[in-house]
């Protein structure tokens, strides 16, 4: 009876063995699959960063692109860009990067991630006739998109780009673009809007969502739903927006 007790245990063993196989068979060429649905063969983004810069802006989006990357078999490619390769602190000091390239030798790009951080410091970089050069440059390109974060938006509509599209932006400030920016049409309660080469999205996570809405067009819903599900984060398009307390609002000085 013992060796028939073991011999069974042996059997389910190999039987578990042969259904873990044929699952990582399954997977892999599940994998296969979503990595030839990728439009391009390499779908290149850009991420902007600067001192002060809000983490949550650029590492939600960054996060949905790595994913991206291994589902898709490394046709995505992510680097960073700065104004020159010393050290960027995020907000408060939280982490310190070195930039991958120069806003002078980066390479080309098909998306331009442009985060947000505190009205201050958006006032500060709309100062520095660089940024604002650069983002020229990138706006008349035909085969880039511009995409902005929050806040990031400021520092993008001084130049133009946004004359004659809807945009948004961050709640508390919106109404203040708005007022600043007349040329545009700022669109409220939602995540995202895309204008073809302009995407704008609203407040810090807003950021992973036009990040998700990304990878959808360029990957498919299938991997835009796995992503979805390894971040356990519920994509959004439209969303009301928090009322700021006691009737408060951003006004520019």
């Amino acid at each position: 009876m013992k060796c028939k007790h073991v011999f069974a245990i042996a059997l389910l063993s190999v039987g578990s063995m042969k259904l873990q196989a044929q699952q990582h068979r399954a997977h892999e060429q599940q994998m296969h699959t979503m990595a030839s649905e990728v439009q391009q063969t390499n779908v290149r983004i850009a991420i902007l960063l600067y001192p002060d810069v809000v983490l949550q802006d650029f590492a939600g989006p960054m996060e949905v692109f790595s994913k991206a990357k291994n589902l898709s078999q490394g046709k995505y490619t992510v680097f960073t860009v700065a104004k020159d390769l010393k050290p960027v602190r995020t907000e408060n000091g939280l982490l310190k990067m070195t930039p991958d390239y120069t806003l002078e030798n980066m390479p080309t790009a098909d998306y331009l991630i442009i985060p947000g951080a505190s009205m201050p410091v958006m006032h500060a970089l709309v100062d520095d006739k660089v940024y604002l050069d650069f983002i020229k440059r990138w706006s008349k390109k035909n085969d880039g998109h511009l995409v902005t974060v929050c806040t990031g938006a400021y520092l993008v509509a001084p130049t133009g780009a946004f004359d004659g599209k809807k945009i948004t932006t961050h709640y508390f400030v919106a109404d203040d673009l708005a007022e600043q920016y007349p040329k545009a049409t700022v669109v409220k309660d939602v995540r995202f809007v895309d204008e073809g080469n302009i995407i704008t999205s609203s407040g810090v996570t807003s950021g992973i969502d036009v990040a998700l809405y990304l990878v959808g067009k360029q990957s498919g819903e299938k991997m835009k739903a796995m992503i979805e599900r390894a971040m356990q984060y519920t994509y959004h398009e439209e969303e009301k927006w928090p009322v700021a307390p006691n009737g408060m609002r951003y006004r520019s000085q």
